[in-house]
């Protein structure tokens, strides 16, 4: 009885002696099946036919075995290269096998190349009997693989595998002999073998459905033998959005071959070589649509953008060389074109017209549906058991996000133990600490900065600004949180608000408080930030600000001081020119905000100024800032009582008081103050109680003290001011 032995490969050699053996010792292996050929079953799909020879000199724990034969089960073929021994077996795993002469095998070839296969599908008769010559060597059977890897070069005939599928020897073992017929059903090179009759792993896609569903058409209606579409697509989106993992997808469902290429495999520093590589690529799918009539190629540009530019005297050599490479296989609906980009702008002109990439898919920024799809799948898959509730809750915290950050985010989750029972259990505090601390890949580096909850501060903690507050809300949260009454009414979200008013009312605080009560991307950019003294960099820096805010809907994009900006058009000014391409660049921008998605708005603009009569009018009118909200200061006392009292009871930096009624003494003081002013007032009173009581002392700040700040704090309002921004609110 034969003990149980540790069964390793052969160690790699090109040497015909050591083909299908299987070495063993005579203390684990039975005498009378030495040199009688066996099954050896490594798992439930797969045995090994090998002949057992006894080896000398080495442990009685272990053998080592030839995995040249491989037999499958039916119709689930395998890739021989990837079967793995270093396994435990016994009696049980063996089983012997009669061998008999072989009058007649059925097989298909599988070449290393598909030019090869070119080759010899020209020469029937030669092929049949180089496969006779090379089956000699092997004793076969019904469903099996013969991997000629291990022969020398010459041997192989630049073949790879054999798969026999049927023999006329029954259940025995077929032995070939020079007068075996070999009926040869098919050939097809590696790439094929491994795609489309192996098949690559399908892997799942979440969020992108009606993507899927487009390019399947497309492709379903190219299998039939029909002219699709268009079979040279443009496929568009943000880094991340899952481009290359839409059409990989798409490939190994509908076993299509992807040949799949970046700039990085075109790009040679020889002369010439570059476009040598570009014609290769597409005479390759062009040979392997020919030799199989029913197959699908699929060539897929990776980053097209940094090879379709024509910027440059090789650029232009290059895009020339793929101009000609598309219109060779424009009539060919089984080869499919699929360039992704995710900066469309940058392919030149050229590749847009007559047939060239007449066909674009978009695929946008995730949804709140999306993404809720999105972390749902992510979490099952790294074995986070969460229900739909928790990846809405998930998918409301994350906008912005591309499905690429979310599976980075959910791969954080599922390392760390905490979160994942805390998602299991409908606990959502841990998992927002760490979606804070990864936020979306669009939001870390650009113009603009991001403004985060953390840097903001809640509305509450603003004082004053009652009905300012709710006309914000009524612009910017309420087409959020009910757009369903927006969409029934007919009535659009506003694409930009203006707030104006004196300085220091409160105008930046308003939109980080937005920040801090939503669930919203913020940007803010001051005016000096895009401003550049070189041609083109500031309309550049304009675009790339609204495309970082179009990225990351829902949005608010904050413009501080925008009269710098977008002053009024003169006709005098010698820098007339530039100020009237800043402002073009924004009026297009502006023009450019799409509003209707499934939050009720996309991105909302909320320009802020001193001088609202220095903005040019066009960006005045309605469809770009359709509402201008006006900050005033605090007239009344009560007002300025109510914004001391917010800043001294900030739950942040508290500031103790004697009582809390010399607020409104102070407050009847403080007439043109602005809400900075009294903020100053405030941090100059704490000042004067620690001088005056000493820092040991002193324990809380005396309305002594408030006023004796007041000699040093002087308002920065004047009536006049006040009148004029009174007089401009009444007019508008």
């Amino acid at each position: 009885m034969m003990s149980t032995v540790y069964l390793s490969k052969v160690p790699n050699s090109n040497h015909v002696d050591t083909i299908q053996k299987m070495y063993a010792s005579e203390n684990i292996s039975s005498s009378k099946l030495f040199n009688q050929y066996v099954f050896v079953k490594i798992s439930k799909e797969i045995k090994i036919i090998c002949r057992i020879v006894p080896q000398l000199n080495t442990s009685c724990s272990f053998a080592r075995c030839d995995v040249s034969v491989v037999q499958h089960l039916p119709d689930q073929l395998i890739d021989p290269m990837t079967v793995m021994l270093d396994t435990f077996i016994d009696q049980k795993h063996i089983e012997a096998i009669n061998v008999t002469k072989a009058k007649q095998i059925f097989v298909s070839v599988v070449f290393t190349d598909v030019k090869h296969q070119n080759e010899w599908s020209m020469k029937p008769l030669m092929l049949a009997e180089a496969i006779n010559n090379c089956l000699q060597l092997f004793v076969v059977h019904n469903n099996c693989i013969v991997n000629l890897k291990k022969l020398r070069p010459k041997q192989m005939l630049n073949i790879d595998f054999i798969l026999v599928h049927k023999t006329d020897c029954k259940n025995n073992a077929a032995l070939t002999t020079p007068e075996t017929n070999i009926m040869i059903i098919q050939t097809m090179n590696y790439q094929q073998f491994q795609q489309t009759k192996i098949g690559c792993k399908v892997e799942p896609l979440f969020g992108l459905d009606p993507q899927i569903q487009c390019l399947k058409s497309i492709i379903e209606v190219a299998k039939t033998g029909q002219k699709s579409i268009c079979n040279q697509i443009l496929l568009i989106g943000p880094s991340g959005c899952g481009k290359t993992s839409l059409v990989k997808h798409i490939a190994a469902s509908l076993k299509c071959i992807l040949l799949n290429f970046l700039s990085t495999d075109f790009i040679n520093s020889d002369p010439g070589s570059t476009e040598t590589v570009i014609r290769n690529v597409f005479s390759k799918s062009q040979l392997i649509v020919q030799q199989d009539k029913k197959i699908i190629c699929i060539i897929m540009l990776e980053k097209a953008e940094s090879m379709l530019n024509g910027k440059g005297t090789n650029a232009r050599r290059v895009c020339a060389q793929i101009q000609d490479c598309l219109a060779s296989v424009r009539d060919n609906s089984r080869i499919i074109v699929i360039a992704t980009t995710s900066i469309p702008q940058s392919i030149d002109a050229s590749f847009k017209q007559g047939s060239r990439f007449s066909y674009e898919i978009y695929i946008g920024v995730p949804t709140e549906v999306d993404r809720s799809k999105m972390i749902y799948g992510f979490c099952r898959n790294f074995n986070i058991n969460i229900n739909y509730d928790i990846s809405s809750s998930l998918a409301e915290l994350t906008p912005g996000y591309t499905a690429a950050d979310l599976e980075q985010v959910t791969k954080e989750f599922s390392n760390d133990p905490t979160v994942i029972v805390d998602l299991q259990n409908g606990v959502l505090t841990n998992a927002m600490n760490l979606i804070s601390k990864h936020p979306a890949s669009s939001l870390k580096s650009g113009i603009g900065q991001v403004i985060t909850k953390s840097e903001s501060s809640p509305a509450t903690d603003l004082g004053g600004l009652n009905e300012v507050k709710l006309m914000f809300d009524i612009c910017i949260k309420w087409p959020l949180m009910y757009p369903e009454a927006f969409e029934r009414f007919s009535v659009p979200p506003p694409k930009g608000v203006l707030l104006y008013g004196p300085p220091g009312c409160g105008k930046t605080s308003l939109v980080r408080a937005i920040a801090a009560s939503s669930n919203i991307n913020v940007l803010s950019a001051m005016a000096a930030e895009l401003y550049s003294p070189y041609l083109g960099v500031t309309e550049a820096n304009i675009s790339q600000l609204f495309q970082r805010a179009r990225a990351n809907v829902p949005s608010i994009l904050f413009i501080d001081e925008i009269d710098a900006l977008v002053s009024c058009r003169t006709e005098n000014k010698e820098s007339a020119g530039f100020e009237d391409r800043v402002l073009s660049t924004f009026l297009i921008e502006m023009d450019g905000i799409n509003n209707s998605n499934e939050h009720g708005q996309g991105v909302v603009v909320v320009a802020a100024t001193n001088r609202p009569n220095k903005i040019d009018a066009a960006l005045l009118r309605p469809g770009r800032f359709d509402r201008h909200i006006y900050v005033p200061p605090p007239f009344l006392s009560d007002e300025r009582s109510n914004i001391l009292s917010t800043i001294v009871n900030n739950p942040n930096k508290k500031m103790p008081i004697s009582e809390p009624s010399i607020l409104d003494d102070v407050a009847l003081q403080t007439d043109l103050f602005s809400a900075a002013d009294l903020e100053n007032l405030v941090k100059e009173a704490g000042l004067v109680c620690m001088t005056k009581e000493g820092i040991a002392n002193c324990t809380s700040v005396k309305k002594k003290h408030f006023f004796e700040a007041l000699n040093y704090v002087k308002p920065s309002l004047t009536k006049e001011q006040i009148q004029w921004y009174t007089n401009f609110a009444a007019n508008r």
